[in-house]
């Protein structure tokens, strides 16, 4: 069942946000109701949510969001973040409603409306880059790794100057990382994940950091910040979302 299906054929030259549930609904919730509010009658933005046979309270959630710029989509199978992003890129994107920047975004950070104005920018200004993604809160969840080096300055078509820190031998963590659509399309066999092992699970990010690190620049956009609320065991939701 694909709600507001429709929608697809407007992502061309669009941001496309695609974020894939499962469990663990007020995180989801924080996650989903943080970037909702942020796209918010933003023009030319959408967001896909994947619901990947989650579970019944995640279900109930999903089924209730009503937004003019989200597509809501019911998988009836547990596929695994990359198999499901990967079966909607081949059922619904090709080149010609390619959208100009693709972020996938994992339901359980939030971040600012600035750090996320920046990270499109970004990615829409600099196409030697590959997967760019936001710093994080140096919190008990922080995904980042091996970040020894000082940040690259790279400059943009229009001469801006831009930071990213770039992880050493290591993917750009996942929970949220934006990539240009073309690169998807044309590099990456239209995959978001382009594993060469089907897995249901593991190895989702590093499979196209894997594919784009030779060609491009993969790293983390400073100026930016995600809240990563959760990992393993581990959660960590800010103060003022935690009510």
């Amino acid at each position: 069942m694909i709600k507001n299906k429709d929608l697809i054929a407007n992502f061309k030259d669009s941001t496309l946000i695609i974020v894939v549930t499962y469990r663990r609904k007020n995180i989801i919730q924080l996650s989903i109701e943080n970037i909702l509010n942020i796209i918010n009658k933003r023009k030319n933005t959408y967001m896909v949510i994947i619901n990947n046979h989650s579970s019944e309270e995640v279900n109930t959630y999903v089924r209730s969001i009503d937004h003019p710029q989200c597509v809501n989509i019911q998988l009836p199978f547990n596929f695994g973040k990359a198999l499901a992003a990967n079966f909607f890129f081949k059922d619904y994107i090709s080149h010609k409603n390619l959208p100009k920047t693709i972020i996938s975004l994992d339901p359980d950070t939030v971040f600012s409306k600035e750090s996320f104005e920046k990270l499109v920018s970004a990615s829409i200004n600099l196409p030697q880059c590959g997967m760019i993604g936001m710093r994080y809160t140096k919190n008990n969840c922080n995904p980042e790794r091996n970040l020894f080096f000082k940040p690259k300055k790279i400059k943009s078509n229009s001469n801006n100057i831009y930071s990213l820190s770039c992880p050493f031998m290591c993917t750009v963590a996942g929970p949220i990382f934006a990539v240009e659509g073309k690169k998807i399309l044309n590099e990456c066999n239209n995959e978001l994940f382009p594993k060469k092992v089907i897995k249901v699970y593991g190895g989702d990010d590093s499979a196209l950091y894997n594919k784009l690190r030779k060609k491009y620049i993969n790293g983390y956009l400073e100026g930016t910040e995600a809240t990563h609320m959760h990992s393993g065991n581990k959660t960590c939701i800010p103060k003022e979302l935690d009510q």
